[in-house]
């Protein structure tokens, strides 16, 4: 690994440091009672985790990188911003098209524009995440999300 990193790695764990000092002084509370530090401490935590992880990995890993290579699984600049784009749009179009033809919509460019997998994969996939959205947001925790143009 590269010096970069173990410099980024010891910024992050001095920031999550900070973010959990800071929200342990305006109060954690209790599992049961949470207080209004308690999820930005989880955060802190779990970014200087992370953070942890890379320090160590940086240590470990003796064989320095010569050239980067473009991994397979990696995404470039343009599906970077197609993906900005998108998730733009998407937050327009949920208010005209509703909540779960947007959805459908957006999960169906996201995953044919991203993964090169057959179509009808592509609208599985995006079916089952349409619907366990629904069922979470909707149905389980009760949140009233845009119904749009068919009122669903």
């Amino acid at each position: 690994m590269e010096k970069s990193d173990r410099y980024s790695a010891l910024f992050f764990i001095g920031l999550s440091l900070f973010v959990c000092q800071q929200s342990a002084r305006i109060g954690l509370g209790t599992l049961w009672d949470p207080g209004p530090g308690l999820m930005p401490f989880g955060a802190g935590a779990g970014v200087g985790l992370l953070a942890l992880g890379l320090l160590v990995r940086s240590f470990l890993t003796k064989e320095p990188q010569l050239e980067p290579e473009k991994e397979e699984g990696s995404l470039g600049r343009g599906k970077f911003l197609l993906i900005c784009v998108s998730l733009f749009v998407f937050s327009i179009a949920v208010v005209w098209l509703g909540f779960v033809l947007a959805t459908f919509l957006f999960v169906l460019f996201i995953l044919r524009n991203i993964e090169s997998k057959p179509w009808w994969h592509t609208l599985i996939k995006a079916v089952l995440i349409t619907a366990g959205n629904y069922l979470i947001f909707l149905t389980w925790l009760g949140i009233s999300l845009p119904k749009g143009l068919f009122n669903w």
